[in-house]
């Protein structure tokens, strides 16, 4: 496996036709499944979230919704999310994959990620905004690439905290087994 894309693509620039335009094709794919996750997050459309995920996912979303690493069937983390998202009046998630990293039928990328929340019923102001990434693992489907594994990190927020952790207690002890 390849340590960083510059790495893979000394190896691709040699590398036949085929496997080049198979790269291209595989790195677009991870780079709009990984806007399709951010954008159906936005729209709070879940079903369309769903599509971004195989059966089951590997999460680590700590810094925002208190729960440590798990693994969870991509219906529930999709209905944990409607939960979570659905209760604000608006969301933005800037999200720009770096590193794409292919390896047969897994890869891997880390992610830059702003999100900007607004919450109008907030004690105070209604915006937050968190910074960070994401470190996501892809797996490859018959549906084409699935978001296997997503480890969030926060580097920091600006705004509004205070609504943030109330709608995260709010989720209660979900189901997610």
């Amino acid at each position: 496996m390849f340590s960083d894309t510059a790495a893979q693509l000394v190896h691709v620039r040699s590398a036949g036709l085929d496997e080049k335009v198979a790269y291209l094709l595989d790195y677009i794919a991870i780079s709009d499944l990984v806007q399709r996750y951010g954008q159906s997050t936005d729209a709070h459309d879940f079903e369309k979230l769903r599509t971004c995920y195989g059966d089951t996912i590997e999460v680590d979303h700590e810094p925002t919704i208190g729960m440590g690493r798990m693994t969870v069937s991509a219906d529930k983390w999709c209905k944990l999310a409607d939960k979570f998202h659905s209760q604000l009046d608006g969301d933005e998630h800037i999200m720009i994959p770096q590193s794409i990293v292919i390896d047969g039928d897994t890869a891997s990328c880390h992610v830059l990620m702003h999100a900007s929340h607004y919450y109008r019923a907030a004690n105070g102001s209604p915006n937050q905004t968190l910074i960070g990434g994401y470190d996501l693992k892809f797996h490859r489907t018959g549906s084409g690439w699935k978001i296997a594994e997503s480890v969030q990190t926060v580097g920091w927020a600006e705004g509004n905290w205070q609504f943030h952790h109330e709608i995260a207690a709010s989720l209660g002890e979900p189901d997610l087994s």
